[in-house]
């Protein structure tokens, strides 16, 4: 049945497909199929119920299909397996695994692998599902875990590095004793295996060689002549684009960001990873491809010259020589990848430039800034208070300094000695290294301001706040109906000792300052403000060149507030790092680019990978490589040409995102979700209209409203349908500023012709109807000193009767609306591709 036989809308029939092991909960997958006959059409759907959409044949009569397969169901897998070749249809190959079966024996192993992943089984249920398959069809499928092995596609030469578990140093392949003369511990490779204290390397160069054969991906564009009035991403940044100019790297080259971070494995046990991971900076959604090239696992910190020297010397040959492929055209390409920026936490930071740590006298990565103890509590704390006369560390100036502190076997301006990271070409041992905004901001500054004004022992200052106010805090934050592009709910503070970075970032970015009105005293708001306001700016995915200076000021402008309102003492070096936040922007692009948030998402699905006690990294390599693997198994097998209850399996498998069932595709790219209502336009919408278009006496073919539509991965949704929920995907911000609460969301069809004999066959476009809220101005939010003359972070607003009409496309931003009494905030949402 048509969608439009069905009193909708058929409007097109695209299907969206979405990114391997994709968590995002914004966007919903969507069929491009025309509307169902019965169920809620706002319900969303498992993947079995919508391959009945499909293939028309009921799942429940799958136990006798074996013996009914029948004329027409071979005629469809004939139709089914049909590819083109200059428009002249042909049969391809197809030899079901078994006797009338839906896949091919590959097609099998690849669901099977995708199944395993997917449910992180361990390799005792793996074993038994083969056993039990084994039972139904014999020889159909491999018969144990070994041989399931054997037949994926695996890449080879990884390989084990050992250190001897006394000493710590590197033990040489065939060895048996360890090679420091003090020690000669006994080796055993096996007691190693158990204990850890090794690496595991998995070369990069295949795992590149696989991406660019095999995966689909975009890039930024690049303009090494002139700069961009803005900085949207690495490309157009000042570092790469010098590098560029002086031809240390070429147009088609690729650059890498690395992370380096230890991750514990179990909460009663020392054990501990230490990945090796890495994304290509020019590639769009680089958080769906990170590779980890080295995995170092034990109960103690890292021999880190043993887990860097396979990744420096990869690199540098990577670098040179680069990674030879063969494009879709059968062309052999060798594409150069350059080591560019690591981004790492204060802690692993000093342990890979082999300098000073934070807590100690020129801990700093970026100046030379000495930094002093100062009393607090019972002890001593490093503080760095703002200093405007500060030298800049330079690369030249680190490496005399290495030179210098092996020479005399004493730190010299906090380094001690060389490290194998200044081996890397294109790689910049002080500039590469920038202040990771998820660690130092989140989960440093703004976290450390929250415990400060809740500690007890602040008791009587003038930024303490007590139980009561503390409870008028946390009922603001749970009355907020976040959108769902916000990933977590606000949670109450008395939580946020297990808040997640994201939480932390939200309550920055949106909440933090309605909800801490009237509770904190009006200069700390202004100081946090400060803040706030900045990190919403440099996470903008538009950047002008010419804001960065003011920026800086009101980054500097808060660093000595933090002295002047919360004492020395708390000048940490979290607070520090704030001043060399806005070079790293001019260096990188948005602090989005360089965030250590893809990393840190990708260490939870390493976690996930962990299914026993024994051979951790073994199982961890493993089901990473399969993983990464995956698409090359299924070009191979020609997932894409099977058949669609596979293809629709084989996407289940590999997303947490929900389908939902009835949908309409529209010429504007936007989605209508659910079934239709029709009514006629009152008054002031007919006048909206009319304003939109230019035009009076808007002449309407066709109207039906819906209560969701989807566009470019954004679900919107009428304040009517958001009423009882528990999220609010009605408020927005339109592309010029106006802010406004959806009311109704309608796919018109309007001619604009003024012919009364008219013919015209106008095309379908999805509107928006809007209540405006009109932008109060607020003092609180201004700050001439750096600038700050009108802040929409939040902005202050007031709801009207008036109705705006917007095309869906001019639609900006969605907002989070905070209803604080008296006043009511809207706070634009920051679209970023940093992970949960």
């Amino acid at each position: 049945m048509s969608g439009a036989e069905n009193g909708g809308l058929n409007y097109g029939e695209n299907r969206l497909y979405n990114n391997p092991f994709d968590t995002d909960t914004e966007s919903e997958l969507v069929e491009g199929s025309e509307y169902g006959s019965s169920d809620d059409p706002d319900e969303f759907q498992p993947d079995d119920i919508q391959e009945n959409l499909h293939n028309g044949v009921e799942e429940n009569n799958a136990g006798v299909a074996e013996n009914n397969a029948g004329v027409a169901e071979n005629n469809a897998g004939v139709a089914e397996n049909m590819d083109y070749d200059d428009g002249v249809p042909h049969e391809m190959e197809f030899e079901p695994v078994i006797p009338g079966a839906q896949m091919t024996r590959d097609q099998a192993i690849l669901i099977l692998a995708a199944y395993s992943l997917r449910h992180h089984m361990t390799s005792v249920a793996m074993q038994d599902l083969l056993s039990f398959l084994k039972l139904l069809q014999p020889g159909a499928l491999p018969s144990t875990k070994f041989l399931f092995d054997k037949e994926l596609d695996k890449i080879e030469n990884s390989r084990y590095i050992f250190c001897c578990l006394k000493c710590g140093a590197r033990v040489p392949d065939g060895s048996t004793h360890c090679v420091v003369d003090e020690c000669r511990h006994e080796f055993n490779k096996k007691k190693s295996l158990c204990k850890g204290n090794f690496c595991i390397y998995i070369p990069i160069v295949q795992q590149l060689k696989d991406f660019f054969e095999n995966h689909e991906y975009t890039t930024f564009p690049k303009n090494h002549k002139k700069e961009t009035d803005y900085l949207s991403h690495v490309c157009n940044s000042d570092y790469y684009l010098k590098q560029l100019r002086e031809g240390k790297i070429s147009q088609d080259d690729f650059t890498l960001i690395f992370n380096v971070d230890g991750v514990p494995l179990f909460s009663a046990s020392k054990a501990s990873m230490t990945p090796i991971q890495c994304a290509l900076l020019e590639v769009k959604n680089t958080r769906s491809h990170v590779f980890m090239c080295g995995m170092w696992f034990g109960a103690e910190k890292p021999n880190i010259d043993v887990l860097l020297e396979p990744f420096v010397d990869e690199c540098c040959t990577l670098s040179e020589t680069g990674v030879q492929w063969t494009n879709s055209l059968g062309v052999q390409v060798v594409t150069k990848v350059h080591p560019f920026v690591c981004t790492s936490d204060a802690v692993a930071r000093p342990v890979l430039r082999n300098c000073q740590q934070f807590n100690g006298y020129f801990g700093c990565d970026w100046c030379l800034q000495r930094g002093r103890y100062v009393p607090k509590g019972g002890g001593n704390v490093m503080c760095y208070p703002y200093q405007t006369d500060v030298v800049r560390r330079v690369k030249e100036g680190y490496e005399q300094d290495a030179l210098r502190a092996v020479r005399e076997g004493n730190l010299v301006n906090g380094v001690k000695g060389p490290s194998l990271l200044s081996l890397l070409p294109t790689f910049d041992i002080v500039e590469s290294f920038v202040p990771d905004y998820m660690h130092s901001v989140l989960l440093g500054v703004i976290r450390f301001l929250v415990n400060l004004w809740l500690d007890s022992k602040s008791g009587g200052k003038a930024y303490h706040i007590d139980h009561d106010d503390l409870a008028k805090v946390n009922r603001r934050l749970l009355k907020i109906k976040a959108p769902s592009g916000i990933a977590r709910a606000p949670r109450s503070l008395e939580e946020r000792k297990h808040w997640k970075a994201t939480e932390w970032r939200n309550f920055l970015l949106y909440y933090s300052i309605p909800v801490l009105t009237g509770v904190l005293p009006r200069p700390h708001i202004q100081h946090l403000f400060l803040l706030s306001n900045s990190i919403n700016l440099l996470l903008q995915d538009k950047i002008p060149r010419d804001s960065l200076v003011n920026i800086d000021l009101a980054l500097c402008k808060f660093v000595i507030g933090m002295e002047d309102l919360y004492g020395e003492e708390n000048c940490t070096f979290n607070v520090h790092q704030l001043t060399h936040l806005v070079g790293s922007v001019r260096n990188y692009g948005p602090i989005s680019n360089v965030s250590a948030f893809m990393f840190e998402s990708n260490n939870g699905r390493l976690k996930k990978m962990v299914s026993g006690t024994h051979h951790i990294p073994s199982q961890i390599a493993g089901k990473f490589i399969l993983w990464r693997n995956l698409p090359v198994m299924a070009k191979k097998c020609q997932i894409q040409q099977a058949r669609i209850t596979v293809l629709n399996l084989y996407e289940h498998l590999l997303t947490t995102k929900r389908k939902v069932r009835i949908s309409v595709h529209i010429n504007d790219g936007s989605v209508a979700l659910g079934r239709p209502k029709t009514r006629d336009l009152d008054a002031g919408e007919l006048l909206a209209l009319d304003t939109l278009f230019g035009v009076i006496d808007v002449r309407i073919h066709k109207v039906d409203f819906y209560k969701k539509v989807l566009f470019d991965g954004i679900v919107y949704q009428s304040s009517s349908y958001c009423a009882g929920y528990k999220r609010d995907n009605s408020v927005v911000l339109t592309n010029n500023g106006t802010y406004g609460r959806i009311t109704e969301m309608v796919v018109v069809e309007v001619c604009i012709c003024g012919n009364e004999l008219c013919e015209c066959d106008p095309q379908p476009e999805c509107i928006v109807f809007l209540k405006e809220l009109t932008v109060r101005s607020s003092r609180l939010f201004t700050d001439r000193q750096v600038g700050i003359t009108k802040s929409r972070f939040p902005a202050t607003v007031t709801e009207t009767n008036r109705t705006i009409a917007f095309r869906l496309s001019d639609v900006h931003r969605k907002c989070v609306l905070m209803r604080i009494v008296p006043s009511l905030y809207a706070a634009p949402i920051i679209k970023t591709e940093e992970g949960d």
